[in-house]
């Protein structure tokens, strides 16, 4: 299926359940940029800023997804996601650390 465009992403992460992300998916890379928090993640260098990913297809149900942070900021933290394609509008699977993840097409 084809993935290109926007997508929102709902994950949890170790301190917070409900984070979200801005994804844009050009053929196998893009960027993603997670969103801060109310009141929280002011200060981080990893939080609103927009860092590069990469797609690996592996069929066409599941795709991998990496994000490559530390290419963009020194310091943060690369991960990794095992998404399952459920239809051409939703993306769901988890992280490397097993924490859950969902896209949405915008």
């Amino acid at each position: 299926p084809e993935l290109n465009g926007k997508w929102k992403a709902t994950f949890a992460t170790e301190s917070d359940d409900g984070r979200e992300a801005d994804v844009v998916i050009d053929g196998l890379s893009g960027n993603w940029t997670t969103l801060a928090r109310p009141g929280k993640d002011k200060k981080s260098p990893c939080v609103g800023r927009s860092m590069p990913i990469t797609l690996a297809g592996s069929g066409s149900s599941a795709v991998s997804l990496s994000i490559e942070e530390t290419k963009a900021v020194p310091g943060c933290k690369d991960r990794k996601a095992k998404l399952t394609i459920v239809n051409e509008k939703t993306l769901e699977g988890e992280f490397s650390n097993g924490r859950a993840i969902k896209m949405v097409r915008q």
